[in-house]
């Protein structure tokens, strides 16, 4: 039985360009980090094919490790 992290579903989706299905998608990032004073990039998992992909995220929201 696998246990499911619970903690990433307190964090609200961000619609994003899914660059694998071709469609904008609203999906919770997995990672958030801020890379200047003014961007913040986010770590999203295709549900469709279970691929990796980076995407900008607003500046508000909160960083998730």
């Amino acid at each position: 039985m696998a246990l499911q992290d619970s903690s990433k579903e307190k964090y609200p989706p961000v619609k994003v360009f899914n660059p694998y299905t071709g469609k904008e998608e609203m999906l919770v990032p997995k990672k958030v980090w801020k890379i200047r004073e003014n961007l913040k990039m986010g770590q999203f998992q295709c549900p469709h094919t279970g691929r990796f992909f980076k995407a900008k995220v607003p500046i508000d929201y909160p960083e998730v490790n």
